[in-house]
């Protein structure tokens, strides 16, 4: 049985709060940036990094990677969500937008993803499809050592998600998991000799 151990991280605090933060290209905060350092300080050695090409990810990726020596892989499938017209749109503003025919509010959509598509945005089946595509890709190639992924929170949900085993489609992992700003969720693998894969979640 081989072992494999693979990290997630979410990014900081961004440079502008207080915003529905999905396909937008925002900054990490100065606060930000040192959380990360600070979550960081709990890793083993690393042997490799993945990370969302958006910069409030790939910003402390890259100068994770560089400080350690070790390759860094940018992979659009570790995108946040794409909110369409509501990313990047203050939350007190959103929550004022009432439903208009089809076009669903933000509480609709919060309460079912699954059946409440942001308007002009992704569908939740998309987003999942392209997550668990990258999970799926991951489990067949887990290199041996540690790996540190830097994504986002949606990302990192859905993962603990399919690693848990909860129901999907559904909405327990959205509303009952939160990975706060730098939060870092450890997940060991091990193959057995049938090639099959057996994740779970250690604190």
């Amino acid at each position: 049985m081989h072992q494999h151990t693979l990290y997630l991280l979410r990014h900081g605090e961004i440079a502008t709060p207080g915003i529905l933060a999905g396909k937008i290209d925002v900054a990490l905060s100065e606060n930000g940036l040192q959380q990360l350092w600070k979550s960081s300080q709990q890793l083993p050695r690393i042997s490799y990094c993945i990370s969302s090409p958006l910069q409030r990810c790939q910003t402390f990726a890259k100068a994770y990677s560089l400080k350690n020596n070790i390759h860094l892989q940018l992979d659009n499938q570790l995108k946040e969500m794409d909110f369409g017209d509501w990313d990047g749109k203050k939350y007190e503003d959103l929550w004022k937008i009432k439903p208009m025919g089809k076009q669903p509010s933000i509480g609709d959509f919060w309460q079912d993803p699954w059946k409440n598509n942001p308007p002009n945005g992704e569908a939740m089946i998309d987003f999942v499809k392209r997550v668990d595509a990258w999970w799926q890709q991951w489990l067949a190639t887990a290199p041996h050592g540690n790996t540190l992924v830097v994504a986002h929170g949606g990302v990192i949900k859905h993962l603990i998600a399919r690693i848990l085993k909860l129901p999907i489609p559904g909405t327990t992992h959205m509303s009952h998991i939160d990975i706060p700003y730098a939060g870092l969720v450890k997940v060991e693998l091990y193959t057995d000799e049938q090639g099959r894969a057996w994740p779970r979640i250690v604190w």
